[in-house]
């Protein structure tokens, strides 16, 4: 079963950055095209960048639990690339992030060797390869 943003908005909400039809999003200010737990007001236009082709980790892999939902857990959980490596990123979105979603956050990247990012009060942890810690430290 595919699952669905529904009333789920957190990506607009102002804890990601972004430009939509001349409009900047970033942490505090929310898209200026979105209906806070509605759905965005111009979905059948909205623009490729970044909207279209955002992927929330929660839609696009199953094995988050549906209880890490971003409207459930207030975290948004993504993939990104900073200078040719991998990471998944948990971003807090609307409180600080619970000992329960950290607790798993961490656990599923360790065992599924991935490297992770997540912030935690607005400050930004990570473990991973090498290079990768290396990388996070030289371009803070």
């Amino acid at each position: 079963m595919k699952r669905e943003c529904g009333s789920c908005t957190k990506c607009c909400e102002g804890y990601l950055s972004g430009e939509a039809l001349g409009y900047s999003f970033y942490p505090g200010k929310p898209c200026h095209f979105i209906a806070i737990g509605k759905g965005c007001t111009i979905y059948a236009k909205r623009p490729k960048e970044p909207c279209v082709t955002y992927k929330c980790g929660w839609l696009t892999e199953e094995s988050i639990p549906e209880w890490l939902k971003p409207d459930f857990s207030n975290v948004i959980i993504d993939y990104r690339e900073k200078n040719g490596h991998k990471y998944l990123n948990l971003i807090e979105a609307g409180g600080v992030v619970s000992s329960k979603v950290l607790s798993w956050f961490i656990s599923y990247g360790l065992n599924n060797k991935l490297n992770i990012v997540w912030q935690v009060e607005g400050g930004y942890n990570w473990i991973g390869t090498e290079e990768f810690i290396k990388c996070m430290k030289t371009n803070l």
